[in-house]
């Protein structure tokens, strides 16, 4: 008994260095879920091996962000080498990464700005007191992570993917970015002032300003999707257009076949009906002379052209 209220004091009173342990297995478990929820929204296939190295490259970034890189900076880098890693690791573009990993980020901090002022006010506890007592701590994360778990089940779920990125045109891509850009600045000076001020803002202002970015965020990956539906719509008219120019080239053709077919038939009677053999001989060789200079064109098949070797 008394072991388990030793154990029980330990985690109710302020230990920064216990936080810091705690924080290692619980990165490792962000590091996962991070991972799963971005493969989940741009629905992207991934090898054992590639997610290992991913998890591995993103728990040593952690560590270093909480013993060795100095604050900011350690956002700044970690951030750009996790773009740097999803871009080698999973073969995707450095647009699609880049939105990856600050799209994981903005879902994090909308999730934990959702739960900390309640979580605050459920436990009657301060700011202080959550980033220095381990049990605040542990289970805060959890209920984070288990938020960011449910959502990247819907996400896979309900198939809200964003596999399209690469076929949006320049304009659209430089506007999507900028947005994104936007938001994430807007939501890091939300957090800011959130650290700083949780503890006297109700949690109706709280609430609200939480509502307020998940609609500009919702928006902005409602347009970001239609963009895409429309891009991807745009391509497959253009496609249709050239097959029905295509076929209109076709049919022409046929047409002409048709009726070089129907003047070597009206000949052909003629020389039968009047009985001039000689003269369906000779036209049956000029018709062979006719057929050899065709088959000669089989030379300008693009295939053997740009494949000498099929000759």
């Amino acid at each position: 008994m008394e072991i388990l209220n030793n154990i029980w004091t330990v985690l109710t009173t302020p230990n920064q260095g216990l936080v810091n342990i705690l924080l290692i297995p619980m990165g490792i478990i962000e590091c996962i879920l991070t991972m799963l929820l971005f493969l989940s929204i741009f629905n992207i296939t991934a090898t054992k091996k590639q997610k290992i190295i991913y998890v591995i490259i993103e728990f040593i970034m952690s560590l270093l962000n909480i013993y060795v890189i100095p604050y900011p900076f350690n956002i700044l880098i970690n951030y750009l080498i996790l773009i740097i890693a999803s871009h080698y690791n999973f073969k995707i573009s450095f647009l699609k990464s880049t939105v990856a990993v600050i799209l994981s980020a903005i879902i994090y901090a909308l999730v934990g700005m959702l739960i900390v002022n309640p979580y605050l006010t459920f436990l009657q506890i301060s700011s202080e007191q959550l980033d220095v007592i381990p049990i605040y701590r542990f289970f805060y994360l959890l209920i984070m992570y288990s938020v960011i778990f449910m959502i990247s089940l819907i996400v896979k779920n309900k198939k809200i993917y964003l596999d399209n990125l690469e076929d949006i045109d320049k304009r659209n891509k430089f506007i999507i970015g900028g947005n994104l850009v936007l938001g994430f600045f807007t939501l890091a000076i939300q957090l800011v002032i959130t650290i700083y001020y949780t503890d006297v803002l109700p949690i109706l202002i709280t609430f609200l300003s939480f509502i307020s970015l998940l609609a500009y965020f919702a928006i902005s990956i409602f347009s970001l999707t239609r963009v895409m539906k429309l891009t991807l719509t745009t391509r497959k008219l253009q496609s249709a257009e050239e097959y029905n120019k295509t076929l209109h080239i076709l049919h022409d053709n046929v047409r002409g076949f048709k009726h070089d077919f129907d003047n070597i038939v009206t000949t052909i009677g003629g020389y039968v009906r009047t009985n001039d053999m000689k003269g369906l001989e000779n036209y049956y060789i000029q018709l062979e002379d006719d057929c050899q200079r065709v088959n000669n064109l089989y030379l300008l098949n693009p295939e053997i052209v740009n494949n000498p070797r099929y000759l």
